[in-house]
């Protein structure tokens, strides 16, 4: 009939699309591993979703400051900063290897003292200014000359002074407080470590040979430091030199180092020229008279200015008069070792 036949092919039809869309649908499902890959980023209760993986950030170490080192050979500049003199190939410290130790191998003469008072006159920043330097060298008595070790013509300048019967020290550049001073290059710093202090505690002493010692050059920072003044105190002890405290601070412990490492010693008493002017070198002068008359002895810190040494060269025949003795800085030191001898107070 009729009716049957056309009932008859529209079941086929059905049958025939249902067929096509289930193929078509087994062509295009996703492979395993993307179903996989795509499930895995739904959460779930259970599971939640997994964090995008990246690449793992770089490890951070800690930053390790380096110090500002002060190069042996600084830059050249529009300054009137000296250049640095490299050390003489054929100059050494001096070495107790050879029988005295050096700070009495290389002592001034001194004039018996006799029972007078003693004052040690030192003038420090010598070499720079040869003009002043070589009028601290011609004054008529037994100065000891600090010079820097950075300065230029050191063999000849400490030659003419050694000549004429100055005794030495190296004026040894060493860390101040604040940053507006500059005590010139390889000067001692607390913050490069041992092994580059005592480079430069080297470097320092290979300029120039003949001399008894080391006083600090600037260093109001670097001598208030135990393991700083340790190490320039074990310096000394090996080379056989002595240690001025030129007391640029009140914390100072280099002569208390020193003192505990049996290392030959001392301290200033008076800075003479802190205020450029005759009357401040005058007034100074007679506080160091009166503190040798008191304790036996004096050391005074000058520098070579015209003020403080045209005061020195009227004042040295006037002391000698007055009944004081003008002396090396070694002999003080030696006295001073004595058993029983004051000093000063600060």
């Amino acid at each position: 009939m009729p009716w049957r036949r056309a009932a008859l092919a529209v079941t086929g039809a059905a049958l025939l699309f249902g067929a096509g869309i289930g193929f078509g649908a087994w062509i295009a499902r996703p492979a395993p591993e993307l179903s996989h890959q795509r499930s895995a980023s739904v959460a779930t209760p259970e599971h939640p979703a997994s964090p995008r993986i990246s690449a793992p950030p770089p490890v951070e170490t800690a930053a390790v400051p380096l110090p500002k080192l002060t190069p042996v050979q600084p830059a050249a500049s529009s300054s009137s900063e000296p250049a640095v003199r490299a050390p003489a190939p054929d100059v050494a410290p001096p070495s107790p290897a050879a029988g005295e130790p050096a700070w009495r191998r290389f002592a001034g003469v001194a004039e018996p003292a006799e029972g007078r008072p003693m004052i040690a006159i030192v003038l420090d920043d010598l070499g720079i200014d040869k003009r002043r330097g070589r009028r601290a060298i011609e004054l008529p008595a037994a100065v000891t000359l600090a010079f820097l070790p950075y300065a230029t013509d050191l063999d000849e300048q400490t030659a003419l002074a050694r000549q004429r019967g100055h005794e030495l020290l190296v004026h040894v550049p060493m860390q101040p407080h604040g940053h507006n001073s500059d005590p010139g290059p390889n000067v001692l710093d607390i913050q490069l470590g041992a092994a580059e202090v005592r480079r430069r505690i080297d470097w320092n002493l290979k300029q120039f040979e003949g001399y008894v010692g080391v006083n600090n050059h600037m260093g109001s920072l670097f001598t208030e430091s135990d393991e700083g003044m340790r190490l320039v105190a074990e310096e000394m002890g090996a080379r056989g030199l002595l240690f001025l405290d030129s007391l640029t601070s009140a914390r100072s412990v280099g002569e208390a180092t020193a003192l505990g490492l049996g290392v030959p010693t001392t301290r200033r008493d008076v800075f003479l020229d802190n205020t450029d002017t005759a009357a401040e070198v005058e007034y100074r002068l007679a506080q160091t008279e009166r503190i040798a008359r008191e304790t036996g002895s004096a050391i005074a810190i000058g520098h070579p200015r015209d003020a403080t040494l045209n005061v020195l060269e009227e004042w040295i025949p006037k002391a000698r008069a007055a009944g004081f003795v003008l002396v090396p800085l070694t002999a003080v030191v030696e006295a001073r070792a004595a058993p029983g001898v004051r000093q000063a107070r600060r």
